[in-house]
């Protein structure tokens, strides 16, 4: 079973300097090193593509999860980063949880209305363990909604600080 869920969050910028630092390997490696308390590294970077190699602490799990997870969890994602047409872009990106048994993606929208843009998120999370995948599915979906909710800020903090 796969549980949806949708996030929505604003930046507080247009959306063609939104779309910039999406584009600039300066900010993915901002994003890397700020976006959990331990730094992840920014792997791949093309312009169009990122793969990002991140660290969240298992604190965010369910207890009942926290109890089956020895260390922090190591995720590797990668977002694709569409073309910029008017004020709309469209994204996506893939996720998984290395030596877990959990994988996410989702899509993207870039909207820009003025000087804030909104980055609509649709994502599905996957939890394979019997019995159990289907109870921590929403709660993936809620650390996913944390993750891309603090992002956000950042994306705001570093635009401010570089563009």
């Amino acid at each position: 079973m796969t549980a949806h869920s949708e996030v929505t969050v604003t930046v507080n910028h247009p959306a063609a300097k939104v779309h910039q630092a999406l584009s600039t390997k300066e900010y993915w490696e901002f994003i890397a090193e700020k976006l959990s308390p331990e730094p992840g590294t920014l792997k791949e970077f093309d312009g169009n593509s990122v793969t990002l190699f991140e660290v969240l602490p298992k604190s965010i799990l369910p207890e009942a999860a926290q109890a089956m997870i020895s260390q922090d969890l190591k995720l590797k994602r990668t977002v694709n980063i569409g073309a910029l047409e008017g004020e709309t872009a469209k994204l996506d990106y893939t996720g998984d949880v290395k030596g877990t048994p959990v994988d996410f993606n989702g899509d993207i929208t870039l909207t820009g209305a003025g000087e804030t843009t909104t980055l609509a998120y649709a994502n599905e999370a996957k939890v394979s363990i019997p019995f159990m995948g289907a109870a921590l599915e929403p709660k993936v979906g809620e650390a996913l909604e944390e993750i891309f909710s603090n992002e956000a800020k950042l994306t705001e903090q570093w635009i401010t600080d570089n563009l």
